[in-house]
């Protein structure tokens, strides 16, 4: 890229090329008054059209006002969008506005306008928070009695995938200069599939799909023709450990007897060696990280059919 030509150069060019009138001999002479680096003769042959078309080899001004669109009108013209959608993009708005990206991005950070995300959150009952704080002494117990007890466990959970997509925390934002507190109102028929996975410290397992919905018989079927012929060695040569929540599903008598029966003294759950705290998604793997994931992939892209 050429370096930018100062006004003297810019002078000294005309004056050599009226003398001459040849590019070239300018571009030869150009030592001869300046110590800057030797413009290309298309260069110089710009200047020279530029003064013949405008008397001037200075840079000419636009006219009319210099642009500046970030003005009081235009941060209330944001101000009053945001307030009627306050889930607007900045490119929308740019657009609804007609105005550039940086002016809508200026205009938010002059109204100290912040995007929050929303964040889902259990409802919790009095007792919760004690049996949680239980349950994380007494895994916390054991993992100091043998260090490989955490790498043994198959956490696992199932998942609902609806075609109307639940709620991406990472595209979805509400600009306002206070947080909103946003609650989040979900379709519940909406038509989907349910998927079970396990995660641990050898990887993930599955995923594995119920034609319908979760209960006891369909549960107890999974694990008995999907997850058992996939890990039913390992599990018996590493002693590993089997969790899953309190659902009703999970709580079925013939699930409890398989559990007991293929992991004897080692399951979490209701009813299991250890009892699994309600309400407690944040305390797994396939919760705070496994599904989050899988979801934002799912849900990148919109999907017409189960």
């Amino acid at each position: 890229m050429a370096a930018r030509l100062l006004l003297d150069d810019k002078i000294n060019i005309i004056k050599t090329y009226y003398s001459t009138k040849n590019y070239h001999e300018v571009h030869r002479c150009w030592p001869s008054f300046s110590d800057a680096p030797k413009p290309t003769v298309a260069n110089i042959r710009n200047v020279v059209t530029k003064f013949e078309a405008t008397g001037s080899v200075e840079n000419v001004t636009p006219p009319g006002r210099p642009v500046s669109a970030n003005t009081p009108r235009m941060q209330t013209a944001v101000a009053e969008s945001l307030a009627k959608s306050p889930q607007k993009s900045t490119r929308r708005l740019s657009t609804e506005l007609g105005t550039s990206h940086c002016t809508v991005l200026r205009a938010l950070q002059q109204l100290k306008y912040r995007p929050f995300r929303p964040r889902l959150l259990h409802g919790l009952l009095e007792d919760d928070p004690y049996q949680r704080v239980e349950f994380c002494e007494q895994y916390q117990g054991m993992v100091d009695e043998d260090e490989s007890f955490q790498d043994r466990i198959i956490w696992s959970d199932e998942a609902n995938f609806k075609l109307n997509g639940h709620i991406n925390r990472h595209n979805c934002v509400y600009w306002d200069a206070v947080n909103p507190n946003i609650v989040i109102e979900r379709e519940v028929n909406s038509p989907g599939v349910m998927a079970w996975a396990g995660i641990w410290s050898e990887g993930v397992i599955g995923p594995f799909f119920f034609d319908a919905t979760c209960d006891g018989q369909s549960y107890l079927a999974m694990l008995n023709d999907q997850f058992w012929p996939l890990m039913g060695h390992i599990v018996e040569e590493q002693h590993l450990w089997y969790m899953h929540d309190g659902a009703p599903a999970h709580w079925s008598k013939q699930v409890r007897s398989w559990l007991d029966e293929k992991f004897t003294g080692r399951w979490i759950g209701r009813g299991g060696e250890i009892a699994w705290p309600p309400r407690s998604p944040d305390l797994t793997p396939p919760d705070f990280f496994l599904w989050g994931v899988i979801k934002d992939r799912v849900y990148s892209r919109k999907s017409r059919t189960v």
